[in-house]
């Protein structure tokens, strides 16, 4: 059994780490692992934001029951398709059959495609809201962040973003969940290396999404990939480092790039550092 890990109240982090995979997306080294994040809201009515890597599936479900024991999940919010967290989407609804999927149109097209998923699917659109109870959900649509059906889920009363891939990092979350009680420091150079691979080429998107977020009070950033960061200065360091990023702004610096059979390149290019 697990011990249910309350970010805050009502809401629960049921990701795991993922420390046997060499290569994210089969492309880029994971040294250090990586962590695919889900969460749920445990109101009148309950939701779960995106599952995980089907390789992962059993533990995540022992999380799962650890929060909710025999209660249903009335609805799974997809923020993201990718199969790393819609890879148990299949053996979520074998477990929870009368559970809603809540996404938008290209979501719903990847249901089907994906999965063959066709009924209780909620479709929203920007700006839509859905009540839980005490706690209300609003959907942000963030398309090609990095993919046509990513969308970002605001939980009003807490101030939460559940921001999919947006703000990620590679790293497994090692004892810990929150920023606060990590080392923030392990995990930037992972989030520069995790944007700049996954995200770099998508500087448009992220800028519309941040202008569309400006206004939105957040106080907490639940990241599909890495730490949830919660502590103020460091989710103005995360949004500042993606507007950063986003802009494609040169920075002071210069990279030699070489391929060297013999050497001899090599020392041409030591000789230019130099």
């Amino acid at each position: 059994m697990y011990k249910p890990l309350e970010i805050v109240n009502d809401v629960y982090y049921v990701g795991v780490n993922d420390r046997t995979k060499h290569l994210f997306e089969n492309l880029w080294p994971l040294p250090h692992g990586i962590s695919y994040n889900a969460y749920i809201i445990d109101d009148e009515k309950r939701a779960l934001i995106d599952t995980v890597d089907v390789c992962y599936s059993d533990l995540f479900f022992q999380k799962v029951t650890a929060v909710l024991g025999d209660k249903p999940i009335d609805y799974l919010i997809v923020n993201h398709m990718e199969p790393d967290h819609s890879g148990s989407i299949g053996l979520l609804i074998n477990r929870y059959p009368d559970i809603q999927i809540v996404g938008n149109k290209h979501t719903v097209k990847m249901l089907k495609g994906y999965h063959g998923i066709t009924r209780n699917v909620i479709l929203i659109e920007d700006m839509h809201t859905l009540n839980l109870g005490r706690n209300n959900l609003q959907f942000y649509l963030t398309p090609m962040i990095h993919w046509p059906e990513t969308m970002m889920t605001y939980l009003q009363e807490k101030k939460m973003l559940f921001s999919a891939d947006a703000f990620g990092a590679f790293g497994t979350l090692d004892g810990a969940v929150l920023d606060s009680q990590l080392t923030p420091e392990r995990y930037r150079s992972e989030m520069i290396r995790y944007y700049s691979n996954i995200v770099g080429k998508f500087g448009s998107p992220v800028q519309t999404a941040l202008k569309k977020l400006s206004e939105v009070p957040i106080e907490a950033i639940c990241s599909t990939h890495g730490p949830v960061w919660t502590v103020k200065e460091n989710i103005a360091e995360v949004v500042g480092l993606y507007d950063r990023l986003s802009r494609y702004e040169a920075e002071n610096g210069l990279v030699i790039a070489y391929g060297s059979m013999y050497g001899h390149t090599e020392q041409l290019a030591e000789l230019i550092a130099a």
